[in-house]
Order: C-alpha cells, then structure tokens, then sequence
C-alpha cells in the first residue's frame, strides 16, 4: 500500500515538473519541495505507526486475528488519507489547496469500506467546505479518518448497521466539521478530554496542532464530535 502512495506522489512531483516549461532551476525546487512534503507525510504515518506498535507491546492481553485486521485497516486508512490528499492536490490549480469537503467525504466512505463489516452503516453527508491548505486538510482528515473509526468501533456493540453522518461546513472566519454516529454514546463516567485509545489521542493531539476547538456531545442519541478549526493562515507553508 506504502508503494502505491507513493507513486501517487511521483505522478504529482511528474506533473508539477511539466508545468515548469523546462527552466533547471524551477524544476529543481519543485523536487525539493515535494521530497520535504513527502517525507513529513511519511514521517507522521510512521510516528502513529510505532505508537500504535507500542501499544500493542505494553498490553498484557493476547489480540485475536479479527482484532488484528481492524487493527491494521486503521493504519491502511492513516496511509490511504495522505494518498488522497496527494491524489487531490494534482488536480488543484496551486497544488497548496484541495476542496476539503470533497477530500472528508472520500476519507469517511474509504474508512467505513475498509473496516469489512458485514453490515455497513448507513451514511450520509453535508459537505460544503471550501478550498483549504493542504497542510491543515491533512490533519482534519487523519480527525475524520480516527472519529469514523471509532464510531464503527464503539457506537453499535450488539453488532447492528446504525448510521455515521459527516458535516463539513464554513463557520465563521474557518470550518466546522462534525462526525455523528446514533449509537451508544460514551460509557459512564469517561472522560474524552483525557481517556480513550491511540485513536482518541491522535484526535486530541492534531486538534491542538491546529489551535482548533474539539467537543464530544452525547446527551441525545448517540455522539457527535465537532471541531472547529480557525483560519489560520501563520501556519501556512
């Protein structure tokens, strides 16, 4: 999987080197630019990678087969939404910007395939994001990717198909983006500013990147987690 993302990535640096008219030096920092891109894309999957492993490593309980898959599935899906970004940025006009609805929506139906449940929830989206940077759509749509799996994880125990909605959507000067399930909810008394898996972690951890506002409501019927990310172009590359 690793080598076909990346050679999503050369068929960019490919294209991005045909629009520079053959001039050496334009040509040279297009290079540059994309093997720094890609090694920090690479650089991030493997960081969640090993921490992923040792969890693995610390747990004193033995990890069925079918734990395993859902476990590999989840760094599949890590690896396919840096691919996807790379995929998109070669038909954006600047290659800095992808249309960041677009981008969450193919991140959530590529997440809910690769899980493998026999019956898949139903889901449904309002996506109405703009153009966003693709340094900050990348860790919006690793949020996405760890929210719509642990919401096929956790939301329905007893096995049903339940629903998954995504809402991504202007809200003042940035985005908002929400991932619903009707499930269960959180168990009582757990904290999700502090407790949770790796998954729950990466979320927290990439919202703060962003200076974004994370919440998790589960006072109606299932969860809702809502981040609300700033527009904040100091961060821009």
């Amino acid at each position: 999987m690793v080598g076909l993302v990346t050679q999503e990535f050369l068929h960019v640096i490919q294209e991005s080197l045909d629009e520079a008219a053959g001039t050496p030096q334009a040509s040279e920092l297009i290079v540059a630019e994309a093997h720094h891109r890609i090694a920090n894309n690479l650089a991030l999957i493997a960081s969640l990678t090993r921490l992923q492993a040792r969890e693995l490593a610390t747990s004193e309980r033995a990890y069925s087969a079918g734990e395993v898959q859902v476990i590999l599935a989840e760094i599949g899906a890590r690896i396919d939404t840096v691919g996807r970004m790379h995929n998109l940025l070669s038909d954006s006009a600047s290659g800095k910007t992808l249309d960041l609805g677009g981008y969450l929506g193919e991140i959530a139906v590529s997440a809910i395939g690769s899980m493998g449940h026999d019956a898949a929830p139903r889901f449904s989206a309002e996506l109405r994001g703009g153009a966003f940077h693709r340094s900050q759509a990348l860790q919006v749509g690793l949020i996405v990717g760890e929210l719509v799996t642990n919401a096929l994880k956790y939301a329905h125990p007893a096995g049903v198909a339940g629903e998954i909605r995504l809402v991504c959507r202007p809200f003042r000067s940035g985005m908002v983006v929400e991932v619903s399930d009707d499930g269960v909810g959180f168990p009582e008394g757990f904290d999700p500013e502090c407790g949770g898996g790796l998954g729950l972690r990466i979320v927290r951890s990439l919202a703060a990147r962003m200076n974004a506002d994370l919440e998790f409501d589960d006072t109606g019927t299932g969860l809702t987690a809502r981040l609300e990310i700033p527009d904040d172009r100091s961060k821009r590359d």
